[in-house]
């Protein structure tokens, strides 16, 4: 066989191994034997050794593994990987419904079209493949970077490193063991004397983490793709319709995926059909995942600071286990709560060792009638904290938990008392060490102020030495500079940095803020929800409690939550010092005063290197202005990047003004770089500063 008959062959051989693969893994429908599958890789593999300038990185023979990687490369996500928020019971599947019924300002009777996909439980991961090559894979990490794990993906079987088309586009999927696949490698690991994975999923995961390609290749993983990004450049509107194009591809995506018309529907699938039939599933599935179908809703519905608004996960009863509550203990929290917690005589739930769950509060310990050296049944839901169901087995020697609970505070002193909502025991002492040193460790927390030098140990030091009452007392702690030279552990250079953390702290936008202070029920989102409808904490503070709950996303106890506490005169007094110690209390004022983007609605299509979405985000609301996710008649400006969707036909049709990257650059040269290191030193790239 000369060269340019070996080169014809061997394209024949790849595109039919592929579309063997394809049958096999994605649609289960083998046409021929294994044996057979065996003979045309052999057959591939010899003609590559005879002619090896043939071999290119997309062939199958390419899925055996490699050289080892000293370490996994960290890659920023050019779309965020956002996680779904969750629903454990029927009825908060429909509540999901209300809220996108009720943001959406729909007749709640008007059914909406949903997609409703089986829940996978494996690794998440995102895959991108340019002119029609698998060029890309990483993990979702944190949601903004993830592990480049591309040559770990390039040993699955079922994965292919070539597409039918030559199309550039960024899909998301999950990458799991099979139920039999994961008993073998088990099997495997124990004749071998290898410690055993604990489940499956964490088996998958670790398994694509390898820093040696050729151990991945040697186990056998699946993936299913279920996400396409950016479908408009596609010509795709509905999510049926991105399945459809990945199945196009022959990318290889779940079965059981259906359309519902409406969520009575979509209920009765969830738990009719495909309750039923994932019980006869080779691969595990915990429960669906419900999308609104239409993408236009996506576009008017967006995300949360985790999740997007348009999708949730349902989840099916979780797996139990008994065991011996040992003991409780009660755990003191920031708002003065004493939470009851089991202790638990270790237990295996989910491939999970639990050793403490929640107990809630008072009233639930006596709804369950659970008492001290009982065997206890106790379920983990997911990523929640495991919680004590009921009652196996009555211990012999049992102990009332009521008959004997604290009656003072371990860290003041204070007698406790007893709350109603929830019912629990608090110490009422708002000036308890305990809790005023939660409250300063929360506030400094990298998810609000980002005082990264306070955590919670140096917190308490600082209390117990006096130096701080509350949080608003940070603020002054530039007046005890020699003090903290002073005290044991510190040196000047460390109190330096706290006390620069602490003043770069000040220019925090609102919503950081709100957050910080440690409102009940108010998260970091709900509190971006809050400067979005409200121009600063005066109006805040004005309005009627019905305006909270008018708000998507805040129902009418998190809406009372948040009156009561803008109405207490503590608070009021604490807000009043933050004020006049320079934090930003109004939507227009934080980040750069007088930025480019300040005051600004933003939307952003396409990509402009070298930020991802995400981070452009990031900088417009640093900068005082709104990014949206849609445009609108009210959008003042699109930042138009590479390869820019429907939105830039949108904007040039509603007049809104659009600017490209390099009039972008020219804009923002007189700004501010942004506050973190990393982004301002990509910043100052971008506008070309030295």
């Amino acid at each position: 066989m000369n060269r340019k008959q070996a080169q014809e062959r061997i394209a024949e051989l790849r595109r039919e191994i592929e579309r063997h693969n394809y049958l096999y893994y994605t649609l289960d429908a083998p046409e021929i034997s294994d044996a057979e599958y065996d003979a045309l890789y052999r057959e591939l593999a010899n003609l590559e050794r005879e002619f090896p300038d043939l071999v290119t990185p997309d062939s199958p023979t390419q899925k055996v593994g490699g050289p080892v990687a000293r370490e996994l490369a960290t890659v920023r996500h050019e779309f965020p990987m956002y996680s779904l928020d969750n629903a454990f019971s029927l009825g908060e599947l429909r509540d999901f419904d209300a809220r996108v019924h009720r943001f959406l300002k729909l007749d709640v009777a008007e059914p909406l079209e949903y997609h409703v996909e089986p829940k996978l439980d494996g690794l998440a991961v995102s895959l991108k493949y340019e002119n029609g090559r698998f060029a890309l894979g990483t993990t979702r990490g944190d949601g903004r970077e993830g592990e480049d794990v591309t040559a770990n993906l390039r040993t699955l079987k079922p994965l292919p490193l070539r597409l039918t088309r030559d199309v550039s586009l960024t899909v998301r999927g999950e990458v799991f063991f099979t139920e039999q696949d994961f008993a073998r490698v088990n099997e495997q690991r124990k004749e071998a004397g290898e410690p055993l994975f604990a489940n499956a999923r964490n088996a998958a995961a670790g398994s694509l983490r390898q820093l040696d390609t050729a151990v991945t290749a040697s186990r056998p993983l699946r993936i299913f793709l279920y996400a396409l990004e950016e479908p408009e450049r596609h010509g795709v509107k509905t999510q049926a319709g991105a399945i459809a194009k990945l199945r196009e591809l022959h990318l290889p995506t779940a079965p059981l995926n259906t359309l519902c018309r409406g969520i009575d529907e979509a209920v009765s699938y969830i738990e009719g059909d495909l309750a039923e039939a994932r019980e006869g599933l080779a691969f595990s599935t915990d429960g669906a995942v419900v999308k609104l179908n239409d993408f236009a809703l996506w576009d008017k519905l967006g995300f949360t600071a985790k999740s997007p608004r348009f999708a949730i996960a349902y989840k099916y009863a979780s797996a139990e286990a008994v065991t011996e509550l040992e003991g409780v203990t009660f755990q003191l929290s920031r708002t003065g709560t004493m939470t009851p917690v089991a202790e638990l005589a270790p237990v295996e739930i989910g491939g999970v060792t639990v050793k403490r769950a929640t107990l809630h509060n008072l009233d639930e310990i006596e709804r369950l009638g659970v008492a001290i050296g009982d065997k206890v049944r106790v379920m983990r839901a997911g990523e929640v904290i495991p919680k004590v169901q009921g009652v196996a087995e009555v211990g012999e020697k049992r102990r009332d938990i009521l008959a004997k609970l604290p009656t003072h505070c371990e860290s003041c002193g204070t007698k406790l008392v007893r709350r109603d909502d929830p019912p629990n025991l608090a110490c009422p002492n708002r000036e308890c060490p305990e809790v005023v040193a939660q409250q300063v460790a929360f506030f400094a927390s990298r998810g609000a102020m980002r005082i990264e030098r306070l955590g919670g140990k140096i917190a308490r030091r600082l209390v117990r030495e006096g130096l701080l009452k509350d949080v608003a007392d940070i603020y002054t702690l530039r007046e005890h500079e020699r003090e903290l030279v002073a005290l044991e552990g510190f040196a000047e250079i460390s109190v330096q940095n706290l006390l620069a953390e602490i003043e770069g702290s000040k220019r925090r936008p609102f919503a950081r803020v709100l957050y910080a202070l440690g409102i009940p029920e108010v998260g970091a989102q709900t509190a971006r929800l809050l400067t979005e409808h409200f121009a600063d904490i005066d109006e805040m503070i004005a309005a009627p409690p019905e305006r909270f709950d008018e708000i998507y996303g805040i129902g009418e106890v998190v809406a009372r939550e948040i009156w009561e506490f803008l109405h207490d005169e503590r608070n009021l007094k604490l807000i009043k010092r933050l004020r006049e110690a320079g934090l930003q209390f109004a939507s227009g004022a934080e980040g750069q005063a007088g930025g480019f983007f300040s005051g600004k609605k933003v939307c952003v299509t396409g990509r402009i290197d070298p930020f991802t979405r995400d981070e452009w985000k990031e900088i417009i609301e640093a900068s005082g202005g709104y990014f949206v996710t849609a445009v609108s008649k009210s959008t003042d400006l699109l930042l138009a990047g590479e390869e820019p969707g429907s939105k830039l036909a949108k904007a040039e049709k509603l007049g809104v003004e659009v600017m490209d990257a390099n009039a972008l650059r020219e804009a923002l040269k007189s700004d501010v770089p942004p506050e973190s290191e990393e982004l301002a030193a990509r910043w100052r790239e971008f506008v070309g500063e030295d």
